[in-house]
């Protein structure tokens, strides 16, 4: 009797582990990432300072999301919004986010911050590293996210001022 009762509970905890296994699983698959039609608000889960080190939310008429992973895809579109109005961004509805959360505190500091400060136009900088999980980059590549009706309709990754232009000037014609 003694024996067949462990058994019928060894039996329970095999199944719960198994159950257990099974709803981490889902939990992971469901995790939150940047995908077509993924709510606009999903956004402002993140916090981010600009380089003037003031705490900002992207706002609800923002239709275009720049993203910069890296050194190089920063400097292209910094450079392609150095010669624009300081208030190109707005206009266009659109914001340009720095997410710097692999670059050292100390060079963030010394040099980064106080070259960022030197644009005229607003960067949005964050630097947690929960960011890169949401919204996936590609290597070299500058993310470029359209919203229609408060959801992500289009993602374009770009490596070309050309073809930042080319998304600012006519993002719905603009196919990658």
């Amino acid at each position: 009797m003694l024996l067949l009762c462990y058994k019928i509970a060894k039996g329970f905890m095999i199944i719960f582990k198994i159950l257990l296994v099974l709803v981490f699983m889902l939990s992971i698959s469901s995790a939150d990432t940047l995908q077509i039609s993924t709510p606009f608000n999903s956004f402002n889960k993140f916090v981010y300072k600009t380089q003037f080190d003031k705490k900002v939310a992207i706002s609800n008429n923002i239709k275009t999301i720049v993203i910069s992973y890296e050194k190089d895809t920063g400097r292209l579109v910094n450079n392609y919004l150095i010669n624009k109005d300081s208030l190109y961004l707005k206009e266009k509805n659109a914001v340009f986010i720095a997410d710097i959360h692999e670059m050292p505190s100390l060079i963030t500091k010394i040099f980064a911050m106080p070259k960022m400060r030197k644009y005229k136009h607003t960067i949005y900088i964050y630097d947690e590293d929960d960011f890169v999980e949401f919204a996936k980059p590609k290597d070299g590549k500058v993310t470029v996210i359209k919203f229609e009706n408060q959801k992500v309709k289009k993602i374009y990754y770009i490596s070309s001022e050309q073809e930042l232009k080319e998304v600012f000037e006519n993002l719905d014609k603009h196919e990658l």
